[in-house]
């Protein structure tokens, strides 16, 4: 049965043999937005720079199809859009695709999805609007603060987890504007409140031995290195520091200095 095959290949990461299988449903029911959706996340999940465009011309097609008083759905493809577009480096082309889905929505009663708004920031950042991407980051984080839903173990980690990686993101981009001391505090904050965060603790070697504080620098780095689990290597990786984690210039340099000993 196709659909299983879809299922199975897609569970096994075999993106090639998911996509002819979903293309083939896709061909079945023409009308199914689905098919056209899944295959868009088929592009994403196989991270290969040439696939985020046809991901986002799958989502685009799925969009079409779906209608337009199905608004729960239409924000969840144009995030899964928006993502793509990411993927591709256009960063415009993503924030309106984030901010469509965030009205879409709004419009269907739902509250604000905090990883969309914290994605929104990022695009803010690549295009170089730090202060509006730190204001996205604000309130990605409110929103993760603010969320519901059944109070496990598991969904209170979700949502500590994005609440770091928002606040995370907030301070570095004040650091990127410039206001370093506030940016510090802030982080010491976050690594307070989540003690196993490398990010802060490499964010705070950084600034420490920026203004000339050297032990406390090797120690918060020497903690990040040591003392947590997922250790600190990606973060001697410019590229990948860049990039991927996608740090604002400013502490990507600092950072550097302090690695280099300069």
């Amino acid at each position: 049965m196709l659909r299983t095959k879809a299922v199975d290949a897609f569970s096994s990461r075999d993106f090639p043999s998911a996509r002819d299988a979903l293309g083939r449903l896709a061909r079945l029911e023409p009308d199914n937005p689905s098919w056209r959706e899944a295959l868009g996340q088929c592009y994403v999940d196989a991270g290969e720079e040439s696939d985020f465009a046809s991901a986002a011309e799958e989502f685009g097609v799925a969009l079409t199809l779906t209608e337009p008083a199905d608004l729960e759905s239409r924000a969840r493809i144009l995030s899964n859009r928006a993502l793509a577009w990411e993927g591709a480096g256009r960063w415009d082309d993503a924030l309106r695709d984030y901010d469509a889905a965030l009205a879409s929505a709004q419009l269907a009663g739902l509250p604000p999805d905090p990883y969309v708004i914290n994605s929104k920031g990022n695009c803010l950042a690549s295009l170089g609007e730090y202060a509006l991407a730190r204001d996205a980051y604000l309130s990605s984080a409110r929103a993760f603060g603010d969320a519901g839903g059944v109070n496990t173990a598991r969904n209170n980690k979700i949502r500590g987890d994005g609440y770091t990686f928002a606040a995370s993101n907030a301070a570095l981009a004040l650091a990127q504007l410039g206001d370093f001391d506030a940016a510090k505090g802030e982080m010491v904050r976050v690594s307070r409140r989540a003690p196993g965060n490398v990010d802060m603790r490499a964010g705070l070697a950084a600034i420490y031995w920026s203004e000339g504080r050297g032990e406390d620098a090797e120690r918060e780095w020497e903690f990040a290195c040591d003392r947590i689990s997922v250790g600190c290597s990606k973060y001697k990786n410019k590229e990948w520091l860049r990039n991927v984690r996608r740090w604002p210039p400013a502490m990507v340099d600092l950072l550097d200095s302090f690695l280099s000993l300069s």
